[in-house]
């Protein structure tokens, strides 16, 4: 089984490093969200817990992506990289409802603000949350390259938007620990915590409308048949040579699987020589399809 890459295990490296760091300062989050009473704090302290369980899943997934422990998935692993997107997405849009809804529920009861030391003691931790934030997604998108996978991308955009909400909340804590006013340290507690809400809702939205068509098996769209059936007739492929095509879609890329028949083949290396050539032909002309050709010497050449 071939190990990893260099690159590989940098983006490995990235994910594990940030979400380890996640882990030491979400429990610092929760325990100065509650010590303080900040709402804004405890928002991003119940969004980074709950993507912080969503982004280890990522990451075995991603280990056994690149390790190769996927092989069994006879037609590729595109679902599985969705449904870690749709859990990404899933986890952000339950984090904005909850917090939307602890929003409202704190103006319509007139919840006290936090003391000034303990505003300031949240501006502090908010503030370490947001340089681990900052490094982190530093850390990611310089691994990141062209062609990575899914899963991979879904974390840097999910990191990106750590990011930002973190950036918000640090401006809105701030603000509310230098007010004098306690309904204005209150407002822009209860502000801060609504753009978080949000952001998750919106980003969240946005990965599970793209994910959860993939998750079911779908024909092809015409125009990419037709573009098939161009490179087939541009790799040389006669009729009586294609003995079954079968294309579908299995996550976000089409699936092209080829069985020919034996002709013009006399040995096992010219058959290996043909699927291979016809294999970099179809991959090249079909952009990032996953393409599986194979011959079959026990079936005769249809006509």
């Amino acid at each position: 089984m071939p190990g990893p890459t260099r690159d590989q295990k940098s983006k490995e490296a990235a994910v594990l490093y940030t979400s380890l760091a996640d882990l030491a300062v979400v429990t610092i989050l929760f325990f100065f969200a509650v010590f303080t009473s900040s709402l804004t704090l405890l928002s991003e302290a119940i969004r980074v817990a709950l993507m912080l369980l969503v982004e280890f899943y990522g990451l075995f997934v991603l280990r056994a992506l690149h390790r190769d422990r996927l092989r069994r998935f006879r037609f590729g692993i595109g679902k599985v990289e969705q449904m870690c997107n749709l859990a990404i997405g899933a986890a952000l849009l339950f984090s904005g409802f909850w917090v939307a809804h602890s929003v409202v529920a704190a103006l319509l009861s007139v919840q006290a603000a936090s003391t000034p030391l303990g505003l300031a003691a949240a501006a502090v931790i908010s503030a370490v949350n947001l340089l681990i934030n900052l490094l982190g997604w530093l850390a990611m998108a310089a691994a990141a390259r062209d062609g990575d996978s899914a899963i991979y991308r879904a974390q840097l955009r999910a990191r990106a938007v750590k990011l930002a909400a973190s950036a918000i909340v640090q401006i809105a804590i701030t603000i509310a620990a230098l007010a004098k006013d306690p309904v204005v340290a209150t407002l822009f507690d209860g502000i801060g915590a609504a753009f978080v809400a949000g952001v998750m809702v919106t980003i969240g939205f946005k990965m599970v409308a793209e994910c959860l068509p993939d998750l079911l098996d779908h024909p092809l769209p015409g125009e990419t048949k037709k573009e098939i059936e161009a490179a087939l007739l541009s790799a040389g492929i006669a009729g009586e040579e294609l003995l079954r095509l079968r294309t579908r879609c299995s996550g976000s890329l089409p699936q092209v699987e080829l069985t020919l028949a034996p002709a013009g083949c006399a040995s096992v290396t010219d058959y290996c020589r043909r699927v291979t050539a016809v294999e970099n032909h179809l991959k090249d002309h079909l952009g990032g399809a996953d393409v599986s050709v194979v011959v079959d010497a026990r079936k005769p050449a249809e006509t």
